[in-house]
């Protein structure tokens, strides 16, 4: 015989999933307490009475989201479900998984700064044309060199609020100078010193993540760095960069020329930003997304669900070798 606790539960269980009453309406029916109807509600799903489906493809991804915000204290997660994609729609889709993430801040945001790179280049081309007069697009490093110039943080800045049709500031020096006295020189230049100041003030950032030791990395390509930077980074026990400021596996910025000599906003500042926005689906750069979630550097990101599984099972081994 069922016992008419378990009676009253079912019956709470079917008012609220079933008949669609407020949990309000049921207590006043039942002449149950609010709190006594919201425990049956919990009770009844932590018993497996009710069994809770959710009937949808993104199910997962979601859950995955929920679950990177929940672990790393993220702001914002968008997870791609890569399990019937090709390589070359990964990296069409993500662009848009990421913008569509995104497009709530940005059209909060009143001053948005940009690094550099193929992917916010790939994200400023597809980013659909808006109306936001009162943003101002801040580059957040100097230029790169004469190659490739449009992935330059001046070039992304100026594109981007062409599509917003915002305001936008420009930051006229090279992102790495040869010795400490140059960069000292150029950053007391009343007008960079603005810029550098502005970057480090906006609302919202959009960086990129990278690994100088990667086949692919857009630094050796444009002659960014050579085979002896790439030696001196790695004796410096750096695992990757963002905004061309290399950091260790701890995320901590690391003592090397690179360092000393860029002229841009450092992982410091990066870090007092409110949202701090990246986008990554390279499984080569794992490790390096994996610290700069973990060490607080970006706590915005678009990524795949290889690379979303990646984060929580490293960060549970993490957690249990402490």
């Amino acid at each position: 015989m069922v016992n008419q606790d378990n009676r009253d539960l079912v019956r709470v269980a079917t008012m609220y999933y079933k008949e669609d009453m407020k949990q309000s309406d049921i207590a006043q029916q039942l002449g149950f307490s609010r709190q006594l109807v919201s425990k049956y509600l919990i009770d009844a799903r932590s018993s497996g009475i009710v069994d809770i489906n959710i009937n949808s493809s993104s199910a997962y991804s979601v859950q995955l989201e929920i679950k990177l915000q929940k672990v790393f204290g993220l702001k914002r997660v968008a997870v791609l479900d890569t399990s019937y994609l090709k390589r070359h729609e990964v990296e069409k889709l993500i662009i848009q998984t990421a913008i569509s993430a995104f497009k709530k801040d940005v059209a909060r945001a009143k001053k948005i700064g940009v690094s550099w790179g193929k992917m916010l280049r790939r994200l400023t081309d597809e980013y659909p044309y808006v109306n936001q007069p009162d943003t101002t697009i801040i580059p957040l490093i100097g230029g790169m060199g004469s190659d490739q110039v449009e992935v330059h943080s001046n070039q992304i800045a100026h594109d981007l609020s062409r599509k917003m049709r915002a305001k936008c500031k420009y930051l006229y020096v090279p992102a790495l100078v040869d010795s400490k006295e140059i960069k000292k020189n150029l950053v007391e230049n009343i007008t960079v010193k603005d810029v550098l100041e502005a970057g480090k003030n906006v609302d919202l950032a959009f960086v990129g993540i990278a690994s100088p030791f990667s086949e692919n990395n857009t630094m050796t390509e444009i002659g960014y760095i050579d085979q002896k930077d790439i030696a001196d980074l790695r004796d410096s026990q750096v695992i990757g960069d963002v905004n061309s400021r290399f950091f260790d596996w701890e995320g901590n910025e690391t003592s090397c020329r690179i360092n000393e000599n860029v002229i841009g906003i450092n992982l410091k500042d990066i870090r007092n930003i409110e949202r701090v926005c990246a986008i990554c689906f390279e499984e080569e750069k794992k490790d390096v997304l994996y610290t700069t979630v973990d060490s607080g550097i970006i706590n915005c990101i678009a990524l795949t669900d290889s690379l979303a599984e990646y984060l929580l099972i490293k960060k549970e081994q993490s957690t249990i070798k402490r």
